[in-house]
């Protein structure tokens, strides 16, 4: 499995620093006299700790501000520039931090906060009235991951649809990542571009008959890392990451064992979870006939509780269909993925993944 290329949060590198004599040729100059010390003072004063690390409660009130932001209508705040009148997300600003990243699969990375909320109204900025419920949160001090469901009506131009007032529902998921005083320094958003637009009547025929799902009403579902992780938060993302490994370097055996016999995979372009061991092989398979040279990349990783949620991508060369992606022969691809995996007695129980797959058919979208 590759290393990780870029780390979001560099560790600081500490130097050291090291005194020396100064000798002069023509004197000797004497030391002045040391300060007097108080050994007492020092025995009793206690020692500095910088403390555990913990989610604060500006940074536990984020995802539902975001997903409040995700809803609000209005022009640009805050002495930044509109550009251009119909420029929603106002909310979304304020929560930025002024030299925030963006990511998501299919875009082009988007910097600061104009570029970011340039992002939001590419991404979802064509639909008004939208709704956005947060259905689980899974917590570090650090990162915050953050599950929703969107509604909304089409009321512009979506991707080289033309506005239709069609109504979509479509799940998403958002990796917020935050600092003490509830600033959000990177977003990472995961849609499937392709489910949308099959609810606005157009492209994939296999998912215009996928049903949307349902705007949640019941409350947030939250999970929160240890103070410290935990022995078992540490050894869920082993378990995953070597499962991804397994399946990079042709270890079926390894790939299936991993899992539970009763595992679930649940994507965003099935209306029900694929079920048994039987069908993780499967997948195995089908993806090593579509993908020569398979490589898994890990860009992040956390555990929170029972589960581990890890962000990476799949390269490779297309040698045959992946889903309803026609072959793309001696092309090269690159797909980005998150998947949410429940750890019960030390196997992979359920997966719920997010992704669109059709950022390896076509080109990044502004």
């Amino acid at each position: 499995m590759g290393d990780p290329t870029n780390m979001r949060h560099p560790l600081t590198i500490l130097g050291t620093l090291a005194a020396g004599l100064v000798a002069c040729s023509s004197e000797t100059v004497a030391m002045p006299p040391p300060a007097p010390v108080n050994w007492q003072s020092l025995e009793l004063r206690p020692v500095a700790d910088a403390g555990v690390d913990i989610v604060t409660a500006k940074e536990r009130a984020l995802p539902e501000a975001y997903a409040a932001s995700l809803a609000s209508p209005g022009e640009l705040e805050g002495g930044l520039e509109a550009p251009h009148s119909s420029m929603g997300f106002a909310d979304l600003a304020a929560l930025l931090d002024e030299d925030a990243h963006f990511a998501s699969p299919g875009m082009q990375d988007a910097h600061g906060r104009r570029g970011i909320l340039l992002a939001h109204e590419a991404l979802l900025g064509a639909f008004d009235h939208r709704h956005v419920a947060v259905t689980r949160v899974w917590r570090t001090p650090r990162e915050q991951t953050v599950e929703w469901t969107m509604t909304g009506n089409q009321a512009r131009d979506y991707m080289g649809i033309a506005a239709s007032q069609k109504p979509v529902a479509f799940k998403g998921l958002t990796l917020l990542w935050t600092q003490d005083d509830g600033r959000i320094t990177d977003i990472h958003v995961y849609i499937d571009v392709a489910v949308v637009k099959a609810q606005l009547g157009v492209g994939v025929k296999a998912l215009l008959s996928l049903p949307p799902p349902a705007l949640p009403s019941g409350p947030t579902q939250a999970f929160e890392q240890a103070p410290t992780p935990s022995a078992d938060e540490l050894g869920n993302v082993r378990l995953v990451r070597s499962w991804l490994d397994a399946l990079e370097n042709r270890r079926e055996a390894e790939f299936v064992g991993a899992v539970d016999d009763d595992v679930e995979l649940t994507t965003l372009e099935r209306p029900q979870a694929s079920r048994g061991a039987e069908a993780m092989k499967t997948y195995y398979t089908s993806m090593h006939k579509a993908v020569g040279q398979l490589d898994t990349t890990v860009t992040n990783a956390w555990g929170v509780g029972s589960y581990a949620i890890l962000e990476y991508s799949i390269a490779g060369d297309q040698m045959g269909p992946i889903g309803w992606i026609p072959a793309q022969r001696d092309k090269v691809i690159r797909m980005e993925l998150v998947d949410i995996c429940e750890i019960r007695g030390g196997k992979i129980a359920r997966v719920w993944r997010y992704d669109n797959p059709g950022q390896i058919a076509e080109r990044p979208f502004p």
